[in-house]
């Protein structure tokens, strides 16, 4: 018997558990389904609403994505979809400034260990509110305008992008430091010199990630009042709007795609 079969053969024995873990999961997935009831007249005309859906889907309502005729500008597709990215990319840019100074006081590499649990404890109770929770209490404050979108965006950004930057600043190579130490360096110029030329690819790069997912959190926010797509979104599905809920769709397939190309370019260009 070779040396690998002995080592094998000398292994804990964890199938017994696995397979123990395995049918506990099984049947407690089993079991969700008891006393559960399905709505076969729901399934009886899935097929109707499909076929309304997309018929008025097929049906673009030029009106309404230009802002003409009937509808003022402001009130088009095109209008809300631009303010959808202004308050992303506005958000994320506000972020991601405020980001900076707290990833440094969550970082090891600048600050130490013991006083980078305060920065740390700072990001994650800032990551602690979901964004629509967020920003329902924002709207509590600012009211129902695209300012509120903006606020929440930004806020919630620093949460998830301190972190990073902390990691980033946190990974980098440190021998430009230690140069620096030896040269009697203060920690401004540390930063200055020594980390801020070798992180700022990575910072531009997480924070067009970044972007990406905010211009999604964006047209929800608006769901709340927040601004943008989301309220006209909300609107024409439960009022079985289909012909602007198809234009409106239409709208955030174009610019989600579009905004991730970009963004997707910009950052093979970085790295």
């Amino acid at each position: 018997m070779t040396n690998i079969e002995l080592a094998l053969k000398k292994q804990p024995k964890k199938w017994v558990v696995n397979g123990i873990v395995a049918f506990i999961l099984v049947f407690a997935v089993i079991y969700s389904f008891s006393g559960s009831t399905i709505n076969w007249t729901r399934f009886n005309t899935i097929g109707i609403s499909m076929r309304i859906m997309i018929q008025g889907f097929s049906n673009i309502n030029v009106q309404f994505l230009l802002g003409n005729g009937i509808y003022r500008f402001q009130e088009g597709v095109i209008y809300m979809t631009l303010e959808t990215l202004a308050i992303a990319f506005i958000g994320t840019m506000l972020g991601a400034v405020l980001a900076i100074p707290t990833s440094f006081l969550a970082a090891k590499n600048v600050v130490g260990a013991k006083f980078a649990k305060i920065g740390e404890s700072i990001l994650v109770f800032i990551r602690v509110f979901p964004e629509i929770v967020l920003a329902l209490i924002l709207v509590k404050g600012f009211g129902i305008n695209a300012l509120t979108g903006v606020l929440t965006i930004g806020i919630h950004s620093v949460g998830m992008l301190g972190k990073l930057f902390s990691e980033t600043i946190d990974n980098m190579d440190r021998s430009s430091l230690e140069a620096l130490d030896s040269l009697g360096a203060n920690t401004w110029q540390k930063i200055r010199y020594g980390i801020l030329p070798q992180i700022i690819p990575d910072l531009s790069s997480i924070t067009l990630y970044r972007l990406d997912i905010n211009v999604r959190s964006a047209t929800v926010l608006g769901i709340i009042g927040a601004g943008g797509l989301g309220a006209s979104m909300i609107l024409a599905a439960e009022n079985w709007n289909w012909d602007i809920l198809g234009t409106i769709m239409i709208a955030i397939i174009v610019m989600v795609l579009s905004v991730d190309a970009i963004s997707s370019y910009l950052r093979s260009k970085l790295i």
